[in-house]
């Protein structure tokens, strides 16, 4: 025989590169190493680890090459990605994080609506169940269960025993009959209007009656015996034993990491199928190419070759699919120097006529064609999928590390569903303080320290019109973020941030403006005392801190605990025609209450 080059091999430099290209991309890098440990000097022949050394060449490589150069290409795409998405979703690049922040809460509460509350039946017993569904206990306990059943479900193997089969078969009718008690008492503590309101409640419903259903099926097949010839088999429908496996995902709704992967994956449908509408636009495209170029590549070049009757280039559905294979980047090394042949006579299928040359590749086409496909189809467009992923995950995370997290937003919402069970996005005024005195931090003071102090710091800096006695879900539920976001910001900024100079609120300090209004209000008092003081009521003979004659004496005239009448009386001195925020009307309350203490 004769000695001939292998396809990979450092003979020249445009070889080299493309001998490099292919250990980039860790496909078949090994062999490399291999042949250049083994290498001796020109014409003579291989010796087994003859220079050891050399593989410390392509370990480098590999290292800065695979896991350095390309992934920067991947890093870029990425980068890449993510400017432009943010770019056609309006994110200026002039806004500062807080600011951006502010405007992606504001989406989010714009999404989170008032729920209309859950009411408990009347009857004592669907009361007592509705009770225990609602128990975090029953939850843990179901949970158990479920664990349970899937690692029962992974004791089934190929050469078990009938009898094991027999337990199997038991231990899943125990399951299902519980699955089935589950579903019962959510069915009658809630009904069926609120079961059904819960789109996991529907899964879990969905899977119970499969459940049943896969039940039945065994004891038809008398999978209770263990003698095999007393079993029927049922083979048109085992297969639906499978649907055994979606007890699983019911952990989702329990496990929130799980939750999240899942939140993740679903939101990324949408533009996960938009890539893959483009992947399948460029494979098209490639696969036409493809087979102008390659339909007459010989198959044979090669006993154990990585082309054969499925993967050629021959039709263009074996073109669809072989394009498809070298994005894994499965073997394209391999396919790439099929087509690369000089000869035409090794090249070629069909050799002879017009077919001799045509269809046969070459060493430019065969090389340009399918190093581009792997650095296009490979690395940019099969990275996108990463990107998106990537991102959707990233929002979830940043949803949950901003500084009212989603989570705290779901809680406001929960909390004001108690206040507002029938979903009219509206509550009297008076149940503020109760509201916030509900909330966690940072949207509310609910802790066992806290005081009636720290009520009234936040509710001073609540910006929330009053309209009617009534105060709105949405002004409240921004009024409330605001101020977190506010205080956020002047910690931030190593100091107490001026409420004129904070981009997320367009009113001044609160406790300026209601200490103003009180003045005000006191000096229209004190005028009307110096005009009339022959009126009982407003001459009190006292003063604030002792005193008699002073003229600084407040009315005895209460003020009015009527939302409506202290709105309208407000307007027109005290709030400048415009209606009274809930601060405004609390530091009023409180006023009051201390005259009345006082007196």
């Amino acid at each position: 025989g004769t000695w001939v080059d292998r396809d990979y091999s450092f003979n020249s430099y445009p070889r080299a590169l493309l001998t490099l290209f292919e250990m980039s991309t860790t496909e078949g890098w090994v062999g490399v190493m291999g042949a250049v440990v083994d290498s001796v000097d020109p014409g003579v022949s291989p010796v087994p680890n003859y220079k050891p050394w050399l593989s410390l060449y392509c370990i480098m490589h590999i290292v800065f090459g695979a896991f350095v150069l390309l992934n920067l290409i991947v890093g870029s795409i990425i980068n890449n990605y993510n400017r432009i998405k943010n770019y056609g979703e309006g994110a200026a690049p002039y806004l500062t994080a807080e600011q951006q922040e502010w405007i992606e809460t504001q989406k989010l509460v714009s999404q989170l609506k008032p729920k209309r509350r859950t009411v408990g039946p009347k009857h004592p017993v669907r009361a007592w169940m509705y009770r225990v569904v609602n128990d975090p206990r029953f939850d843990i306990a179901v949970t158990v269960v479920i664990v349970g059943n899937m690692l029962v479900m992974m004791t089934r193997n190929y050469n078990q025993r009938e009898c094991y089969g027999v337990f199997l078969f038991y231990m899943n009718v125990a399951f299902t009959f519980v699955f089935a008690v589950e579903a019962c008492m959510k069915l009658t503590g809630l009904g069926f209007r609120w079961y059904f309101h819960d789109g996991w409640n529907c899964f879990d419903v969905t899977v119970t009656v499969l459940s049943v259903a896969m039940s039945i099926v065994d004891i038809v097949g008398r999978e209770y015996s263990c003698n095999p010839t007393n079993q029927i088999n049922v083979s048109s429908i085992q297969a639906l034993r499978v649907f055994r496996v979606a007890r699983v995902f019911r952990l989702v709704r329990r496990a929130e990491g799980l939750k999240k992967m899942i939140q993740t994956l679903i939101i990324s449908l949408p533009a996960l199928a938009n890539i893959g509408a483009l992947i399948l636009l460029f494979l098209t495209i490639f696969a036409v190419l493809g087979t102008t170029a390659f339909y007459n590549v010989n198959l044979d070049q090669d006993l154990y070759g990585p082309m054969g009757s499925r993967g050629n280039y021959r039709t263009f559905d074996n073109a669809l699919w072989i394009l498809f294979r070298q994005t894994t980047g499965e073997g394209w090394n391999g396919i790439m120097y099929s087509c690369f042949q000089s000869d035409v006579y090794r090249a070629c299928d069909k050799r002879y006529g017009n077919y001799l040359g045509d269809g046969c590749g070459g060493p430019f086409i065969g090389v340009a064609f399918h190093v581009f496909w792997q650095l296009f189809g490979s690395y940019v467009l099969m990275q996108l999928f990463t990107a998106v992923i990537l991102e959707n995950f990233d929002d979830l995370n940043r949803e949950e590390m901003a500084t009212v997290s989603k989570e705290k937003l779901n809680q406001f919402v929960e909390v004001w569903t108690e206040f507002d069970p029938h979903a009219k996005e509206k509550i009297p005024s008076e149940n503020l303080p109760l509201l916030i005195w509900k909330l966690i931090p940072p949207l509310g003071v609910k802790s066992e320290s806290a005081t009636r102090t720290d009520l009234m710091r936040v509710i001073k800096d609540l910006p929330i019109p009053i309209v009617d006695g009534q105060i709105k879900y949405k002004d409240t539920f921004l009024g409330c973020v605001k101020r977190v976001i506010a205080l956020e910001l002047s910690i931030r900024d190593g100091g107490a941030a001026e409420h004129s100079h904070n981009p997320y609120t367009s009113t001044d300090s609160l406790t300026d403006s209601t200490f103003a209004s009180v003045k005000s209000k006191r000096a229209n008092l004190n005028s009307s005392h110096g005009n009339n003081n022959s009126n009982p009521a407003s001459r009190t003979g006292s003063s604030i801190g002792g005193g008699q004659g002073t003229g600084n004496a407040v009315s005895s005239e209460p003020i009015a605990t009527d939302s409506r009448a202290a709105a309208a009386r407000g307007s027109g001195c005290m709030f400048r025609g415009r209606p009274p925020t809930v601060a405004e009307e609390y530091a009023a309350r409180i006023v009051q209450l201390s005259y009345r203490e006082w007196r």
